[in-house]
């Protein structure tokens, strides 16, 4: 688990169903439930180490967590999961990154035109 303690996170799209290479929603191999793709900006604010980045994160969940572009979220049990593959000879390697859910903590404020 990561602690996200003096980290701000920001949904920078819509969250949509993870899919596999057949277009069928993936499910979570310890649950079962459905997994969502949240694409964020994560900022860390601690003093002397901030830093700031893109990621996509899953979500496991049985529904469609309710943020959307430009909320401010919070990750639940937010977890960085590093994977390594091998395909044709060529291997790649980086950090998954897996929560089990989303809480809004400010929408955006927008003025009517």
């Amino acid at each position: 688990m990561l602690d996200t303690t003096n980290v701000i996170f920001e949904m920078a799209d819509e969250i949509m169903p993870k899919l596999d290479p057949d277009g069928v929603q993936k499910r979570d191999r310890e649950t079962g439930l459905p997994m969502w793709t949240a694409p964020m900006f994560g900022r860390g604010r601690a003093i002397g180490r901030k830093w700031s980045g893109q990621l996509n994160v899953t979500i496991v969940s049985a529904e469609k967590p309710a943020a959307e572009d430009g909320d401010q979220v919070v990750p639940h049990d937010l977890e960085a999961l590093p994977w390594v593959s091998e395909q044709n000879g060529k291997a790649r390697n980086g950090v998954a990154f897996k929560a089990s859910g989303l809480e809004v903590v400010t929408a955006p404020a927008f003025k009517a035109a």
